[in-house]
C-alpha cells in the first residue's frame, strides 16, 4: 500500500537500527581491529558530514525534489560504502581505506534523518500529538540493533557494519512507499539558497536562536556518551555492552509514547527544561563510577534525548513556515549533530586524556555535568516562549 502512513514507522525502524548494529560498539570495535588511535578522526566523521550535507540536500527538497524520493536513493547509494568501510576493516586494508569508505557513506547519508522527519511532520494531522508514535519505531529499531548485537557476541567485531548496512538497503527500498512528499517553497535565486544557507535567517527568532545555541551546547558533553561510555562500561567489567547501552531507548520509548501527551498539556519551555535537568543528572550518575549508577545515567537519556532533541523538531516545525521546513530541520542538524558533535568530540577527547589518567571517572563525568548546567542556564533566562494561548 504505497503512500500510507504506517510506512513512516517501518523507515523509522529501519533507519535507526542500522546505525544501531555498528555506532553504540564502534569505539571497541576500531580498538579490536587495531585502529584504536583513529577513533576521534572516525568520530567526527558524521558530524562533519551533517554540517556540510543536509543544509543542501534540504534546500532541494523544499524548492525543486521529492523528499521521500531524495531519501530512498540517499540511503541506498550510502549503504554500499558503509558495507565498504566494514569489510576494509574486517580484510585488514587499512584506516585509510576505512576512512575514506566511511566519509563518503557520511557525507551521502547524513541528510536521512532530518529528511524523514520532515516527511512525517509533513504527513501528519497533529505532529505535536502523533509524531511520538511514529519516531519511537526508529528507538525499537536501535534498541533492538543493540540487543541482536550483544546476544550475538559481535560487540567488538566488524559484522555490525556489514549487518548495518544490508538494513539500510531494506530502508532505501521502504522509503519509495513513504507519503509523497512535494517541495513547497520557492524556487532558488541566488547560490546561497541552493547551499541551504538562507536558513540562517531563522536564526533572526530570539526563541529559535536561543534553543540553537543551547542545543549547540547541550552537545558538546553529548559527545562522551558515545565516545566514553562504553570504554566506561568496559573498564568496569560489563562485556555486552551494546545491551546495556540500549537500556536507554527503553526509556526512550516510554518518552516518545507519552510526547504527545506531555505537549498538549506543559509549556515549550517546561518540556524542554526537564529534558536539560535530565542531561544534568545522567552525567552526575556517571560519576558515582559502578555499573548500577551508569546504567540509571543511560536511562535518562533516553528521556533527556526525546524530550529535548525529539519535541524540539516538533517545536521547530511548527516555529518556521512551510517552506523552509526541511531546512530548518537541517539546520538544527547543524547545530547538534554537526558543529555540537565536532566541537564535542574534540573537547570531550581533550578532556579524557586530562582528567581520567590522573584524577579517574568520577572527576571527568562531574565536568561535563557543568558544562551542562552552563546549557540549562542559557535557556532558562534565554528563552521567551510565546503566551500560553498561542505556544507552539
Amino acid at each position: 500500500m504505497k503512500g500510507h502512513r504506517y510506512w513512516m514507522a517501518v523507515v523509522f525502524f529501519l533507519l535507526a537500527s542500522a546505525p544501531g548494529f555498528w555506532f553504540p560498539a564502534l569505539a571497541n570495535v576500531l580498538a579490536n581491529y587495531g585502529l584504536g588511535d583513529w577513533e576521534v578522526v572516525v568520530f567526527l566523521v558524521p558530524p562533519i558530514a551533517g554540517m556540510i550535507s543536509p543544509l543542501i540536500f534540504g534546500a532541494q527538497v523544499d524548492q525543486r525534489l521529492e523528499a521521500q524520493k531524495v531519501l530512498g536513493w540517499i540511503m541506498l547509494l550510502g549503504a554500499g560504502f558503509l558495507f565498504m568501510a566494514f569489510h576494509s576493516l574486517e580484510q585488514g586494508w587499512g584506516g585509510g581505506w576505512f576512512l575514506t569508505f566511511f566519509i563518503i557513506n557520511a557525507l551521502i547519508s547524513a541528510p536521512a534523518w532530518s529528511l524523514l522527519t520532515t516527511i512525517t511532520l509533513s504527513n501528519l494531522a497533529d505532529p505535536g500529538k502523533t509524531f511520538g508514535y511514529f519516531r519511537v519505531w526508529g528507538t525499537i529499531g536501535w534498541m533492538v540493533a543493540g540487543w541482536i548485537v550483544s546476544a550475538s557476541g559481535l560487540d567488538f567485531s566488524a559484522q555490525t557494519g556489514k549487518l548495518g548496512a544490508e538494513v539500510r538497503i531494506l530502508a532505501g527500498i521502504a522509503c519509495f512507499f513513504l507519503p509523497v512528499t512535494l517541495p513547497k517553497g520557492a524556487k532558488p535565486k541566488s547560490w546561497t539558497d541552493n547551499l541551504g544557507l538562507g536558513a540562517l535567517k531563522l536564526l533572526k527568532d530570539r526563541d529559535l536562536f536561543v534553543y540553537f545555541i543551547t542545543a549547540l551546547l547541550f552537545s558538546i558533553p553529548l559527545g562522551a556518551y558515545y565516545l566514553h561510555t562504553p570504554k566506561h562500561l568496559a573498564e568496569l567489567g560489563v562485556t555486552s555492552v551494546s545491551a546495556y547501552m540500549s537500556t536507554a531507548q527503553i526509556m526512550e520509548t516510554a518518552a516518545m509514547l507519552a510526547m504527545g501527551w506531555v505537549i498538549t498539556r506543559y509549556r515549550v519551555k517546561t518540556i524542554l527544561l526537564v529534558a536539560i535537568g535530565c542531561g544534568v543528572l545522567r552525567y552526575s550518575f556517571y560519576s558515582f563510577d559502578e555499573v548500577m549508577w551508569l546504567v540509571l545515567g543511560i536511562t535518562l537519556h533516553g528521556i533527556c534525548w526525546t524530550f529535548f532533541f525529539e519535541a524540539g523538531r516538533v517545536f521547530v516545525h511548527r516555529r518556521v513556515e512551510e517552506g523552509m521546513r526541511t531546512q530548518a530541520q537541517a539546520l538544527l542538524g547543524f547545530f547538534t549533530g554537526g558543529l555540537g558533535t565536532v566541537i564535542g568530540i574534540l573537547v570531550v577527547n581533550r578532556l579524557h586524556q586530562a582528567i581520567v589518567p590522573g584524577h579517574g571517572w568520577s572527576a571527568y563525568w562531574m565536568t561535563l555535568t557543568g558544562m551542562n548546567c552552563v546549557a540549562m542556564a542559557i535557556f532558562a533566562f534565554g528563552y521567551r516562549g510565546l503566551p500560553p494561548a498561542r505556544e507552539s
